[in-house]
């Protein structure tokens, strides 16, 4: 992706290939002529500069943003359906207890305890249990997620970081030209 966007010219470096072209088929030793030629090379410039730019940004937030993004948050949204499945599980197994107690017996028994199934009790125990391995551990990812968050507040200062610098360096280029042509 990012030699792509080496071989590619920007709009910068295009407007100020044709400036230049128009300034030298007019004549760079007339005044518009030569203030079209410095202008177009202020605008090749600033494209290069613009290339650096998109690539200091693709390296910096892009690339690291989107590999969290198809990685961390691809494995947390799978633990997540896990879990949602373990609950389903739970809540089925818990079902089969209620639904092995029927209403007669519950009422001919009111004062006594109802026995279950031993394989139900099995059942219910197990699928608790894989309810809570499953629910610790999309608690550790999401936990570890958090954390990140923190390293990807840093790629977006760098982001910004760069958006500033880029303006920056823009502007004095630009006034630099400026000053040569009111000169």
């Amino acid at each position: 992706r990012g030699n792509a966007l080496d071989s590619r010219s920007t709009y910068s470096e295009i407007l100020g290939t044709h400036m230049k072209a128009g300034g030298t088929e007019i004549g760079d030793n007339t005044q518009i002529g030569g203030s079209l030629v410095e202008v177009g090379d202020t605008f090749i410039r600033m494209g290069k500069m613009e290339k650096e730019y998109l690539r200091d940004v693709y390296d910096n937030f892009f690339k690291p943003f989107s590999n969290h993004l198809q990685v961390e948050w691809t494995n947390i949204n799978t633990e997540k359906r896990r879990l949602d499945l373990a609950r389903l599980d739970l809540d089925a197994s818990k079902s089969k207890v209620r639904g092995a107690r029927t209403p007669e017996a519950m009422q001919q028994n009111e004062q006594k305890a109802i026995p279950i199934p031993e394989y139900l009790c099995t059942q219910v125990r197990e699928s608790q249990a894989a309810f809570d391995r499953q629910y610790e551990q999309t608690k550790i990812l999401l936990t570890d997620a958090d954390r990140k968050s923190a390293e990807f507040t840093n790629h977006l200062e760098e982001f910004v970081r760069s958006q500033i610098n880029f303006h920056e360096n823009a502007k004095k280029l630009l006034e630099e030209t400026y000053a040569k042509m009111k000169k």
